[in-house]
């Protein structure tokens, strides 16, 4: 084979590589969406919490859905409880706060982003956090001070939720893959 026959099949293969790795990225990014990056990282920022964990957060419990409702009646992107809401309104001194105001993303990551802090604050640890988060603050001390089994939807939640913020993590701030990743239009 001569050097013009090699170096065009080396280029196809090269285009099929790459064209192969975008494919893999696109996937990925359909799989863990970075919409609201803006409000995330600035609230996550504001209460020192990583923003790949916040938007694992958001993930795992809408998939980014702002006006999705749980059957227990949580509202929105970090599916946050009408009085939890009011409580976490007054601890950041938001006045006229209705439930409502949950299904407005910029409201709903700010208060979820602040009470995920507090939790995290609370229990010391982001794995005791996010039980709290999903199962109420009570259980989670109840679980953790007498060795009680959890739920197993929260088992499964908190283990979903980590896996998540360690996918976010890699695919937005690596030093070379975060770039490229967050490029990619989808």
């Amino acid at each position: 084979m001569n050097r013009q026959a090699l170096a065009v099949r080396t280029g196809k293969w090269i285009l099929l590589l790459f064209l192969l790795l975008a494919f893999a990225a696109a996937g990925l990014k359909l799989l863990y969406p970075f919409p609201y990056r803006k409000e995330i990282d600035r609230w996550a920022s504001e209460y020192s919490i990583d923003s790949s964990l916040v938007a694992a957060l958001i993930r795992t419990e809408s998939h980014f859905r702002p006006h999705a409702v749980s059957s227990a009646g949580a509202i929105g992107l970090m599916q946050i409880m009408p009085a939890t809401g009011e409580w976490i309104a007054g601890k950041l001194n938001v006045e006229a706060f209705t439930a409502t105001n949950l299904n407005d993303p910029g409201t709903n990551i700010r208060f979820g982003a602040w009470y995920l802090g507090y939790l995290i604050d609370r229990f010391g640890d982001i794995d005791t956090a996010l039980i709290a988060y999903n199962a109420g603050p009570r259980n989670a001390e109840r679980w953790r001070e007498n060795a009680d089994e959890m739920f197993p939807e929260t088992t499964e939640y908190v283990s979903r939720a980590m896996e998540a913020a360690r996918a976010y993590r890699l695919l937005y701030t690596l030093p070379v893959i975060g770039p490229f990743f967050r490029a990619l239009p989808l």
